[in-house]
């Protein structure tokens, strides 16, 4: 026969197990909300390596100077896509440091050497300006597929890259922008003229 106290101590035991699962689910799904803050990945090197750098120091040509950063540093951006798309986003956020240093000694060397003037050197200002421009789109493209704690020196380094597209255009319209006149110029410099033109006629 059962003893009349095991049956009371079952529904005892039985409750104090359901209140302690109850109380394990709780405390997992409170570790779940809670969440960590977010640590963004330390932003890469900017540097030109000693190879390239000894590379560009043998161009002394502002153009070819130019040209030659541009197209190490489009290797450089190669690199990075197809290590983004390994999955190897703190090789890629390296390769792209390297990248902003060329980029930053082709601006540099560009300015140093031609103060932004002439012809050849707006030219060469517009030549980086949309090389550039294709750069930009392929950096957005880069940190749209890369996790966020990468994506914010990404997104950096793309900003960067606009910047130096402004500086560009500024540099290549510096000389060539032409102040519009305004009406009340204008009126006044068609009379000047006809005044001009009168006193001329008198003396003949």
């Amino acid at each position: 026969m059962k003893s009349p106290v095991s049956y009371p101590l079952r529904i005892t035991l039985s409750c104090s197990m359901l209140f302690t699962f109850a109380l394990l689910v709780a405390h997992e799904a409170r570790c779940q909300d809670l969440r960590l803050p977010f640590t963004a990945a330390p932003p890469p090197m900017k540097f030109v390596p000693r190879s390239e750098r000894d590379q560009l120091s043998s161009i002394t040509d502002a153009k070819a100077h130019t040209r030659e950063a541009l197209a190490l540093a489009e290797e450089r951006l190669a690199r990075a896509e197809q290590l983004t798309a390994g999955q190897q986003y703190e090789a890629a956020t390296e390769e792209l440091g390297i990248y902003q240093g060329l980029i930053e000694d082709a601006l540099h060397f560009l300015g140093t050497a031609t103060s932004g003037k002439g012809n050849k050197a707006r030219d060469t200002y517009k030549y980086l300006d949309l090389t550039l421009h294709t750069h930009c789109a392929r950096l957005e493209a880069i940190r749209r597929v890369t996790p966020s704690e990468y994506a914010v020196n990404v997104k950096a380094i793309c900003e960067y890259a606009r910047d130096v597209r402004t500086s560009a255009l500024n540099s290549f319209f510096g000389d060539t922008v032409i102040k519009e006149t305004s009406g009340n110029e204008k009126g006044t410099g068609e009379a000047n003229s006809k005044d001009s033109s009168a006193a001329e006629v008198k003396k003949q």
